[in-house]
């Protein structure tokens, strides 16, 4: 099934986006590690986290869900079988968890799910004293896995390398409190992506009362977590940033105006650095209390940059810079190859299809702008992010169709409504 996204002149639109899904799961984990029940204040109410709420069910925790709150109960840590779908925070971040129940804990996910990396987890936990059992996929772990849980785990001293995804480290350090000895954990891979996530982390383990050492001048990329007991408050969810992206990237392509109200100050969320990106393309970009406004420009500038931290952010940019007036360099994003799908060599392949020339040099993705004008199905790779690149692609170029937009219910179930009503048109089904 394809979804024709809607063609628009210069867009103008407020748009409510949903709590952050990465916010969501990580206060679900450190609530169902507690010892008394925390209210979640409008969590995000996708695929992913929904598969994280059903997990933290199968482990024992009870969960109340209403309309705009949800309630975490904890309960002692179980054994049973948990499905991760494609969501990478649940195969990365319950394997660690399980390690504190008396029983077996299997984790499968989708067919896709079957080929993103799991080594340093796996690595992690076998170096920690845990037995897991995983299947292999070219000599390196995968889904399905069983962790035999003993109830216990020691902890200590322990090196990772997590150049493939900062969830290994905020999967460890997450569990860490409930380690007998804390865990002092050190990457010690090249290269560490997206390390806002792991700040994130880092601050969701301090508010949760825990005591965490964040990378010591002797040693950077470094965190060491004392034991103890996470005791959350209850928790507001702001909304997420990464999921705005598609909306703000719509005032750019259009050269009209969005707005995103509830937007933080302050944030540990990567999606914040689109204020920076889309002022450096050329957008005009104000945020006066809390409401966050993007003008679009008349002419889009190339954009050159290490991306490395904020990666997830990469395919709204490149739709963006698709209309450039140049050549945009997103840099040091190797680790996109290892998401829902290899986001690198998906952009590429779409990105021809409008009429773009876009290559991989090394783990640099290469974008040669103009002014695209050809219609295409662009596929979405059962990835969000893909998805909303099309939908984006589609408002400057008319034809374009998208195969399976409902992929974007994993982290935004309302997204089609939501440009509908943003930008108009009408949802037709091919």
């Amino acid at each position: 099934m394809t979804w024709s996204a809607p063609l628009s002149g210069p867009v103008d639109a407020i748009v409510d986006i949903p709590g952050s899904k990465s916010l969501t799961n990580r206060y679900f984990v450190l609530a169902a590690l507690g010892s008394e029940p925390v209210t979640i204040h409008h969590p995000l109410v996708a695929r992913d986290t929904e598969l994280m709420a059903d997990a933290l069910e199968s482990l024992g925790a009870i969960i109340n869900r209403g309309a705009e709150a949800w309630t975490i109960v904890p309960g002692p840590l179980r054994g049973g079988n948990v499905e991760c779908g494609l969501a990478g925070t649940v195969m990365r971040f319950i394997p660690p968890l399980a390690t504190f129940a008396m029983e077996p804990v299997r984790l499968d996910g989708d067919p896709a799910a079957r080929v993103r990396p799991m080594d340093a987890i796996v690595d992690g936990l076998r170096g920690l004293g845990v037995q897991v059992d995983a299947a292999e996929l070219n000599g390196s772990p995968v889904l399905p896995m069983t962790v035999h849980g003993t109830g216990s785990v020691a902890g200590g001293s322990l090196d990772i390398d997590a150049s493939a995804s900062s969830q290994f480290v905020s999967a460890l350090l997450l569990a860490a409190p409930l380690m007998t000895h804390g865990l002092d954990l050190r990457h010690v891979g090249e290269t560490l992506p997206s390390q806002p996530h792991i700040a994130m982390t880092v601050a969701v383990l301090r508010e949760a009362g825990i005591d965490v050492v964040e990378q010591p001048v002797d040693a950077p990329n470094r965190w060491i977590v004392s034991p103890n007991i996470p005791q959350l408050s209850d928790v507001t969810i702001e909304p997420d940033l990464s999921n705005a992206g598609a909306f703000l990237a719509a005032a750019m392509v259009s050269g009209g105006r969005v707005s995103i109200p509830r937007w933080p100050s302050q944030t540990t969320q990567p999606g914040d650095a689109y204020r920076e990106i889309f002022t450096e393309m050329g957008a005009t970009v104000t945020l006066d209390d809390g409401l966050l406004t993007v003008v679009g420009p008349g002419a889009i500038r190339p954009y050159d940059a290490d991306m490395k931290d904020v990666g997830e952010l990469v395919p709204s940019v490149a739709a963006v810079a698709a209309f450039a007036d140049g050549t945009s360099y997103l840099r040091n994003i190797g680790q996109l190859r290892g998401h829902e799908t290899d986001r690198l060599a998906a952009l590429t392949t779409e990105l021809a299809k409008i009429g773009v020339t876009a290559y991989e040099d090394g783990d640099d993705l290469v974008i040669e702008g103009g002014v695209p004008t050809k219609a295409a199905v662009i596929e979405s790779y059962e990835d969000h992010r893909m998805a909303t690149f099309g939908a984006i692609l589609g408002l400057r170029i008319e034809g374009i169709e998208v195969v399976n937009i409902e992929t974007t219910s994993k982290t935004l179930p309302e997204f089609v409504a939501m440009w509908m009503q943003a930008f108009g048109g009408a949802h037709v089904e091919a």
